[in-house]
């Protein structure tokens, strides 16, 4: 069903292109499209395996149940994610000095290396997006992207 301005009405009786979260799922499939091409012709790394570099980068080691709730990741996805940067030498795993039973995750020289390689890449493609709004919109968009992911949140606690 079509409206008065030509927009077509989606399932909640509103048009498609106001629904806040077929935008989003849009937003979010374009700019990981865009991320996985500058990983992949830069430096040969998924989204996952950088998401992971620029945790251990930024805030140094860290559990893989750190990493989790930091990036909201399938906790078998880290899982295999890490037994793979692992393999590659991007990062190495040890045992917690503090809790025997948990390891610790550490970015490698040649995991920085790679880091490096992609950051300049991923850099740019942020600098374009920020461009395109002012101080005072992106921090608007970042006030309203909280309290999206708020209101997930707490549809999740209802639901589970």
């Amino acid at each position: 069903m079509a409206t008065d301005d030509g927009n077509h009405l989606g399932p909640y009786e509103e048009p498609l292109e106001q629904m806040i979260t077929l935008r989003l799922s849009r937003v979010y499939a374009r700019l990981n499209a865009q991320a996985a091409k500058i990983l992949k012709e830069t430096a040969g790394l998924s989204q996952v395996q950088w998401r992971v570099l620029v945790m251990l980068v930024s805030l140094g080691a860290l559990s893989p149940h750190q990493i989790v709730r930091r990036i909201l990741m399938d906790k078998s996805q880290l899982s295999r994610t890490i037994k793979t940067m692992e393999k590659q030498g991007l990062l190495s795993v040890r045992v917690s000095e503090s809790d025997n039973r948990a390891s610790v995750l550490e970015i490698t020289p040649k995991g920085r290396q790679l880091y490096e390689r992609a950051l300049p890449g991923m850099r740019e493609r942020q600098s374009r997006l920020n461009a395109k709004f002012t101080a005072e919109e992106r921090s608007s968009l970042i006030d309203a992207l909280k309290r999206i992911e708020s209101v997930a949140q707490d549809a999740e606690k209802e639901t589970s």
